[in-house]
């Protein structure tokens, strides 16, 4: 007969040899799932990367502004989400993915791979006149002139100090330029309408207007500051999804410092030494003080609609350095009242030039120039055609720049940055 003791000694056993099992099982249970969150997350990462990348390769075949649901391989296993939309003279990619309680979701800037084509230093509409060159000019790269050629010339006690010309291929350029981005012209010339998106929040810019910092990440609906007045952009850093919209001027101090942020407005100030990243759209004017230093990828684009009183102007003063695009395109010709960008002496400009009309330019450019015409200015006179001591270097621009699709053949979509 066994005693009640031992009974009880063997219930207890049983009872904890079923829970060390049943931690064993919950443990394994748990790790497994563990594991299989990790794995998953993993896969998750690497879905989101390839939606990117069929974003960039299919850029032109998806719809802006709708999202665009994909099954990546067929198998129904694999669903991601798209959606593409205009951001200044760039677009921007977010794709997303999900299983249960778990999401990824990542955003990038794109733009052009600039280096898919021919590498054009200098497009020199022909307006039946040769392209003259005086001083310490020198053009290296392959070049679109007019049919009278390039020559030498003597201006203001200077001629021509270099041992060529020009340092690359020379072909003849067509009267007009090649066509602009009709899209990207289009796009953001609706941000003038001061229409407000249903996708977009939008704030009273007086509201925040004494604010030292605003932050808004591009995981959240654009934050427009709209004002029907002139704004002042001091003592402030603003970052993110951002846009200022005003209906008269924007005046940035130089105690304010933006990223990745656009600003649309009749006319945009950068006052003396201000440092950003910022992209500048304007319909009248727009001025770079002096040492000012816009960083990559930094937009500079006036865009002329309808006619007007007053030439518009794109002035950039002395010693600017800026990396990234500087565009002009005016919707109606006046020959009398012709659009100009100037770009001062000491100047670097890294990346893309693009003047629908006149172009003035002194320094140095990194990169590609595109203009209808190019002026020189002199305390004595003004001449057409002409370049004194000006750098364009085609060559030394980086493989690995991307641009604005300025044109309509650049089509090719790389990544500019990852977004927070």
């Amino acid at each position: 007969m066994i005693k009640a003791g031992a009974l009880l000694y063997s219930m207890f056993l049983v009872i904890v040899i079923a829970i060390v099992s049943s931690s064993f099982v919950l443990v394994n249970y748990y790790n497994n799932s563990y594991v299989i969150g990790i794995l998953k997350q993993e896969e998750l990462f690497r879905d989101v990367n390839s939606t990117i990348n069929y974003g960039l390769t299919f850029h032109r075949d998806i719809p802006s502004n709708v999202l665009t649901v994909l099954d990546l391989f067929d198998d129904e296993q694999h669903i991601t989400s798209l959606t593409k939309k205009t951001w200044g003279a760039f677009y921007i990619l977010s794709a997303e993915a999900q299983w249960k309680n778990k999401s990824v979701k990542k955003s990038v800037l794109t733009g052009v791979n600039i280096n898919e084509g021919e590498k054009v230093a200098l497009y020199l509409a022909d307006q039946n006149k040769p392209l003259s060159l005086t001083g310490n000019t020198k053009i290296v790269g392959n070049c679109y002139l007019p049919k009278a050629g390039v020559k030498r010339a003597y201006i203001e006690g200077k001629s021509f100090t270099g041992d060529k010309l020009i340092d690359g291929l020379k072909f003849y350029s067509e009267i007009t330029l090649p066509p602009i981005n009709e899209d990207l012209i289009n796009e953001n010339q609706k941000n003038f309408s001061y229409l407000i998106s249903s996708g977009d929040s939008i704030v009273d810019y007086e509201l925040v207007r004494d604010k030292d910092s605003i932050v808004n990440s591009f995981t959240s609906k654009t934050l427009i500051f709209y004002s029907p007045f002139s704004m002042v952009l001091s003592n402030k850093v603003i970052d993110g999804n951002i846009i200022f919209k005003s209906e008269g001027q924007i005046t940035v101090r130089s105690n304010t410092f933006i990223t990745s942020a656009i600003l649309y407005a009749k006319g945009i100030v950068l006052e003396d030494n201000v440092t950003s990243s910022v992209q500048l759209f304007a319909q009248d004017s727009i001025m770079i003080g002096e040492k000012c230093k816009l960083t990559y990828p930094s937009v500079i684009a006036l865009l002329g609609k309808g006619n007007t009183t007053v030439s518009r102007k794109i002035i950039i003063a002395e010693n600017v350095e800026i990396t990234g695009a500087i565009f002009l395109y005016n919707e109606n010709l006046d020959r009398q009242k012709q659009s100009l960008v100037s770009i001062g002496e000491k100047c670097k400009i890294t990346g893309q030039i693009y003047s629908s009309e006149l172009l003035e330019l002194k320094g140095e450019v990194i990169g590609g120039v595109f203009c209808q015409k190019v002026l020189l200015k002199t305390p004595s006179s003004i001449y057409e055609n002409h370049l004194m001591d000006v750098v364009i270097n085609r060559e030394e621009l980086s493989e690995h720049f991307v641009g604005a699709a300025l044109t309509e053949e650049l089509s090719h979509q790389r990544i500019i940055k990852w977004l927070n």
